[in-house]
């Protein structure tokens, strides 16, 4: 019998059916993430801010941002409520360093506005950009010891977001930190503290509150008896710590609300008089700007404030 020509094989067809099906599947699952990062001129691989205490009143700040861009992109802008002084910027591609044009421009509210003109980033290349600048007003004295607040809110998805704030010596932290750092270093010379966050999304809010005072003194070496008499004391009160680290936290986190709770009755009473700029509510405080951003925010949660958009600011309503 003579054998059948241009025969396709009976299970090519349902395989190269079911390759399709997978391969639309694959199309379907990826379609989403990549429309969702279109959304956006460039990918912000990762955020950092450094913060360096140079004395009470100037802090030096340092930012850097890993971005990726998804256009052309020749310039970046940063939104800040302090003030900025001699600020200068690098562009960082590959290993290649060019510098960064920056103007500085007050906007409605007492906000100031970083602009950064580079040189052309193409779709699909990726650049450091670091600006540095010395601020003032972000250490604020509250009943009698000074604070470091920090706040921000993300527009857009940041891969990572690192923060280190560095106290210098002739400082001493003070509890609580709100919240815990990551990391702390102490030294001789300065004390280190650092926050990491990852996969951050759009609309997330990140703070923090440091007090310090007095004078920075760094911690003596134990002893190897001393690590001994740990290792059996925990043994003989393993429950009992447990039970202590609970009540420790407990302790932090009232801490925490009643650090709040004197500036939210300040709140309170002046709203009772009217509604009132957000902005003005931190020269009536004699607050940083971060931290009212910070009280309000709870203070919108519990339900006793609202808030409306007024330029770039908010003004602020005791709720009925």
């Amino acid at each position: 019998m003579p054998a059948v020509k241009n025969q396709e094989p009976g299970g090519r067809k349902p395989a190269l059916m079911g390759l399709g099906l997978i391969f639309l599947l694959l199309l379907f699952v990826l379609a989403p993430s990549h429309a969702a990062a279109q959304d956006y001129d460039y990918e912000i691989n990762a955020y950092a801010v450094y913060f360096d205490v140079i004395a009470p009143e100037n802090v030096e700040e340092t930012i850097e941002i890993d971005i990726t861009s998804y256009t052309n992109l020749s310039q970046y802008v940063i939104y800040t409520d302090y003030p900025v002084e001699d600020p200068r910027a690098v562009l960082e591609m590959g290993s290649s360093t060019e510098p960064i044009n920056v103007t500085v421009r007050e906007v409605l509210g007492g906000t100031n506005a970083i602009y950064m003109n580079f040189p052309l980033l193409r779709p699909g290349e990726s650049a450091k950009i670091r600006l540095t600048f010395t601020t003032r007003g972000m250490i604020t004295e509250s009943d009698g010891k000074q604070q470091f607040t920090y706040y921000v809110k993300f527009s857009q998805p940041v891969g990572l977001f690192h923060v280190q704030l560095v106290v210098p010596k002739g400082y001493a932290v003070l509890s609580p930190i709100i919240p815990s750092p990551d990391k702390v270093e102490s030294s001789t010379s300065r004390l280190l503290l650092e926050w990491t966050r990852q996969n951050v999304r759009a609309g997330e809010e990140f703070y923090f509150i440091v007090g310090f005072s007095g004078e920075i003194i760094p911690p003596k070496q134990p002893s190897s008896l001393i690590y001994v008499g740990l290792f059996l004391a925990g043994l003989i009160v393993g429950g009992g710590g447990v039970y202590g680290y609970v009540l420790y936290r407990e302790r932090k986190r009232s801490e925490e609300k009643a650090h709040l709770r004197t500036d939210e009755e300040k709140i309170l009473a002046i709203l009772r008089e009217g509604s009132v700029l957000q902005s003005e509510l931190a020269e009536k405080l004699g607050v940083s700007k971060a931290k009212v951003s910070i009280i309000l925010r709870e203070m919108e949660e519990k339900g006793l404030i609202t808030r409306t958009r007024e330029g770039r600011t908010y003004r602020v309503f005791l709720r009925e």
